[in-house]
């Protein structure tokens, strides 16, 4: 983008295109512009359009009175925050902010932090976040249940393969692990037997 003004436009359209509020012309410029953008607009682009898919299927589109548009993100942000504040109180839900609770280190391997998310008795799982520092490694272990791995961020060397950002693995009940590596740090989304951890 050549100056702030030109940046903070791309971005509206950007925003309004992930909302589907462009028409058709709006739209072929705004690809033309995101087609001759460098490789880091492109992925900014497509990370902002996938937040946006994962937030229209948790809320609903917002009502935003787009006519003072220079405040859009704002009053988009605004909006959403507002939806969750009224869902939080519904009985039968549970919300985890991003801020909202404390990593715990792990008690026994240096560089692992979790954070629990969900615990299931009734049909026996535990999700959980981890987060693995640069250099950290997760030893050998055995599975009672089975184990789901998300790889949200960094690098993960599992069972001789590399898995990086969207990749996923998953481990039978009875099934043994090697040791886990991470070159560069990751944090992992898992969905776990609670007898495991």
């Amino acid at each position: 983008m050549k100056d702030k003004k030109d940046k903070n436009n791309f971005e509206e359209k950007v925003i309004l295109h992930s909302l589907g509020l462009l028409d058709k012309n709006e739209e072929d410029s705004l690809n033309l512009i995101i087609d001759n953008s460098s490789e880091t607009e492109r992925e900014l682009v497509k990370e902002f359009n996938n937040l946006s898919s994962l937030f229209s299927k948790i809320l609903p589109v917002p009502e935003v009175d787009f006519s003072n548009s220079s405040k859009i993100k704002d009053k988009l942000f605004e909006k959403i925050n507002s939806q969750s504040k009224v869902q939080k109180n519904k009985t039968g839900f549970n919300f985890i902010f991003a801020g909202s609770s404390e990593w715990i280190k792990h008690p026994q391997i240096n560089g692992i932090e979790v954070k629990t998310l969900a615990v299931n008795g009734d049909k026996g799982y535990l999700m959980i976040l981890m987060k693995a520092a640069a250099g950290a490694e997760y030893p050998s272990h055995h599975h009672s249940g089975a184990e789901e791995c998300y790889v949200i961020e960094g690098d993960l060397y599992v069972e001789g393969k590399y898995l990086g950002p969207g990749d996923f693995h998953h481990a039978e009940g009875g099934s043994d692990h090697e040791p886990l590596r991470t070159k560069n740090g990751c944090t992992l989304l898992l969905v776990v037997d609670p007898k495991d951890y």
